[in-house]
């Protein structure tokens, strides 16, 4: 086992591994995010959080691919405490959610989840 997999505990009940997957912050409110892994998997987008922030209370959230209507950048806020010094990945979901996670390598990021919704990427 290693430490990012004792650090994030996944509690996914499929033996597979992610189809990708990516260290992430989200916004679980206006003032704070949550570390944790943002994976694909199984037709999701899972958020699992770090050990630490699953004492604080973050659960582990997950939407189908199918309702994911919008993927892309979300411009800064420059709010210190919820990931707003940097550009974020907004993830728009049918019930009209908003989902803010940030991200290393923005665009690829985008990129994958477009290829797993079956979406052309923006260029």
């Amino acid at each position: 086992m290693s430490l990012e997999d004792w650090w994030i505990p996944d509690d996914a009940t499929a033996g597979a591994p992610p189809d990708a997957a990516w260290l992430a912050n989200y916004k679980v409110a206006r003032f704070r995010a949550a570390g944790g892994k943002l994976e694909l998997r199984g037709g999701r987008l899972r958020f699992c959080p770090n050990r630490v922030d699953r004492a604080l209370g973050s659960k582990v959230w997950a939407v189908p691919l199918d309702a994911i209507t919008a993927v892309g950048p979300a411009p800064r806020t420059w709010n210190l405490l919820d990931g707003g010094l940097r550009v974020r990945l907004r993830v728009a979901t049918r019930d009209g959610g908003e989902h803010l996670f940030v991200v290393n390598r923005l665009r690829a990021v985008i990129a994958a989840i477009d290829a797993a919704r079956g979406q052309p990427s923006p260029r």
